[in-house]
């Protein structure tokens, strides 16, 4: 099951993240902000330590509120070994400062993480919780730290392509 699955999921999630640009892209009204790339590192520290980067996406849903939907992989530690190790996640953020009126922003949010690492038999979804401080930007990008629970203490640095007028 765990190959087979971990197959399929490498091929559909990047996938269903293209219908959905597309989708959103085609239907999304002038005043609503656009869809953005992100970029993050992630340390998570739970019955094992993971190290992992990864990319996604960051999709609108409003003026308040963006989905963020990211994949990672990395590397995992636990009981002495090493093993690859990875995750889908799909998160809803809420944010306080959508039009960037402040230098320094806050956001929070929830969804579902779903990990995985090489060997594990269960591959099982976690409820994720997430808070964001969002800094100035930086060039094309704009740089944050996420500080959640989801599979264990998750601690983020995330870099967002976002446009200057929108967070």
């Amino acid at each position: 099951m765990t190959r087979a699955f971990a197959s399929r999921a490498t091929f559909v999630a990047p996938l269903a993240l293209v219908v959905v640009l597309c989708a959103h892209a085609t239907a999304g009204a002038q005043n609503q902000p656009p869809a953005y790339a992100e970029y993050r590192a992630d340390g998570i520290f739970g019955r094992g330590t993971s190290a992992q980067g990864g990319v996604g996406a960051s999709i609108p849903l409003g003026i308040y509120v963006r989905l963020g939907i990211d994949a990672a992989a990395g590397a995992a530690w636990r009981d002495q070994t090493t093993r690859a190790a990875g995750r889908v996640d799909v998160i809803g953020r809420f944010l306080l400062d959508p039009f960037r009126e402040t230098p320094v922003a806050l956001s929070f949010g929830g969804g579902v993480s779903v990990p995985y690492t090489d060997g594990d038999p269960h591959v099982r979804p976690y409820l994720t919780v997430v808070i964001d401080v969002e800094g100035r930007m930086r060039g094309p990008v704009t740089p944050a730290l996420q500080v959640g629970l989801g599979g264990g203490t998750r601690i983020g640095v995330v870099l967002r392509a976002s446009k200057a007028r929108w967070r």
